[in-house]
């Protein structure tokens, strides 16, 4: 990777191959889906791509995925919103 923190097409392209022989994760392609963030719609594509790939949870801190109107809609698809420390309580069965 180069000094830029920007991956090349290649360097994509060999990841999603190293990833899909490991059978690690599952490749999904979006479309056109509905608008569901309203401070960013640059973040639509995370929450359709985790409805889209059937994740149980999307784990991030970017607090627009917070807004009640974000948690709905995902919980209604099965999409569980957590930060990373909920969501490691959550994995070893912990309670608050």
């Amino acid at each position: 990777m180069g000094g830029s923190g920007v991956l090349s097409k290649q360097e994509i392209a060999e990841y999603l191959s190293y990833l899909r022989a490991k059978d690690v994760s599952e490749v999904v392609f979006p479309g056109p889906a509905p608008r569901v963030v309203p401070a960013d719609p640059d973040d639509d594509p995370v929450v359709h791509t985790a409805v889209i790939g059937r994740a149980d949870a999307l784990c991030t801190l970017n607090r627009d995925f917070y807004v009640p109107s974000v948690r709905d809609y995902c919980r209604e698809r099965g999409v569980l919103i957590a930060n990373d420390v909920d969501l490691l309580r959550l994995l070893r069965g912990e309670s608050r």
